[in-house]
């Protein structure tokens, strides 16, 4: 801290008698002792919460202008338990938070310490009253100097069917806040050695351990929500209907909403979601129990959103996902897979294949597209199916056909229309086979016809061996 001097000017001379030592010692040291008091702390004292400036619609007017007072955001008005009791409500004064950076909020009735600090007042460190995260709160103790006998009836925390402890309260008999409702629900997690916890008031928590002093790192979101999915949640759940509401809890990975645990030397009881189907879980790959260094990620729903650049992911063991429902991968550009073999569906577990586009490409090299497979069925009702034909095979076959039709043709035509000469001198005398003749001729343009078409036979996409 620095104390400025003041600067006095001695008058004449300087100090001639003891009155003007004792003078100018004074006119020294008095703003001297004014600072050292202004940076000098109180003891500090409890007090209650009487109101939270949480929101804008809840500030005050800033005396500088009509706008609300923004810097009453997280600030509290208090009354002293010990040296205010019975204060009324418009002497009360406003303190701060005492670090804004790491704040713990309090709500309406609980408990905080007060200390003035430069001629104003903080606040810290809220009393743990009932050991229950949620809530500390003891509306009136800052009237009747009784926390002792604080209110808190059997009716505000009756157990419902499914044995978890609600707080049946109605908001008229508490008011804590304008949407803040208690909920005793909501345990403390049970502290391992040389933990450091951070727990927030809704089932939310930090977890700074270790499991044989192997270092873990565990978030959770929603303290055992899940409960109904799963056996061990309904035997949790009546196990703690049994037991006082302060009774502390660990984290559960699956009954807890969201969690993600980092662990470096621990064996983690997760169930997967598609454990129960064996033809969709990964049993090959997946491993008999999960443990050793891991970060584990389980919640309802899983988002990875990359705004700006790419999702990139490395892995020195196998990648496996699978899903009860459908999985799917879109792209607006190409969609690339590099591996040495490529193999899409399984014989004992893989029923039906489509691959579907407008373009669809099986490319080998050369633009040239190469299918090979023992069977080939192309169609939906299979029933139907038949042999698909190979174009040249049977070009070269009725090519072959046409031409001995074609020589048989010409020659009946031939015989058909020779004239029948009778002795040397005779007249030749026509052949009495016109009608028939006439369809020789017939099947010759018909089978011109037809040669013309044999080609038209041959597909110009598909290709079969």
């Amino acid at each position: 801290m620095k104390i400025k001097l003041p600067e006095i000017k001695l008058k004449g001379t300087g100090l001639t008698n003891l009155f003007d030592v004792d003078n100018h010692i004074r006119k020294l040291l008095g703003p001297v002792i004014n600072q050292v008091n202004r940076g000098k702390a109180d003891e500090g004292e409890l007090a209650e919460v009487i109101k939270v400036y949480s929101t804008e619609d809840q500030l005050e007017e800033s005396p500088i202008n009509d706008e609300p007072d923004y810097k009453l955001i997280g600030a509290i008005r208090f009354r002293k338990i010990y040296s205010q009791q019975n204060l009324s409500d418009d002497q009360l004064m406003i303190a701060y938070p005492l670090n804004l950076n790491i704040v713990d909020f309090p709500v309406r009735g609980e408990t905080v310490f007060i200390q003035k600090i430069y001629d104003k007042f903080y606040y810290t460190d809220r009393v743990n009253i009932y050991n229950n995260p949620n809530n500390s709160s003891a509306i009136g103790s800052s009237q009747k100097f009784n926390v002792g006998k604080i209110k808190k009836s059997k009716k505000t925390l009756d157990t419902a069917e499914s044995g978890v402890v609600e707080d049946t309260s109605s908001t008229s008999d508490v008011f804590l806040g304008e949407y803040f409702r208690p909920n005793f629900n909501i345990r403390s997690l049970i502290p391992n050695e040389g933990d450091t916890l951070i727990q927030g008031r809704f089932g939310n928590t930090i977890r700074l351990g270790s499991v044989d002093n192997a270092p873990t790192i565990k978030l959770r979101a929603g303290q055992i929500s899940d409960f109904e999915k799963f056996d061990e949640g309904d035997a949790l759940i009546e196990e703690l209907s049994e037991k006082a509401i302060n009774t502390s809890l660990e984290e559960n990975i699956n009954l807890d909403a969201s969690s993600m645990w980092m662990t470096t030397d621990e064996t983690v009881s997760l169930t997967p979601a598609t454990l129960e189907d064996p033809n969709i879980y990964p049993t090959e790959v997946a491993p008999a129990e999960f443990s050793g260094k891991q970060i584990i990620l389980n919640s309802g729903r899983l988002i990875f959103n990359s705004k700006e650049s790419g999702i990139l992911g490395f892995s020195n063991g196998p990648i496996d996902f699978s899903t009860l429902n459908s999985f799917g991968v879109a792209a607006k550009q190409d969609l690339n897979l590099y591996s040495p073999t490529i193999v899409i569906g399984r014989e004992d577990k893989t029923k039906n294949i489509s691959l579907l586009g407008k373009d669809f490409y099986l490319q080998n090299e050369k633009g040239i597209t190469a299918i090979i497979s023992k069977g080939i069925e192309l169609g939906v009702d299979f029933a139907q199916q038949e042999p698909a034909v190979k174009g040249d095979t049977l070009e070269e076959i009725l090519s072959e056909l046409m031409d001995v039709v074609s020589d048989l043709s010409s020659a009946v035509a031939t015989i058909v229309t020779t004239p029948i000469t009778i002795g040397v001198l005779a007249t030749p005398t026509p052949q009495p086979y016109a009608r028939e003749a006439s369809r020789a001729y017939q099947a010759l343009s018909s089978l011109a016809t037809l040669s013309i078409k044999l080609n038209t036979m041959k597909s110009r996409v598909v290709t079969l061996q």
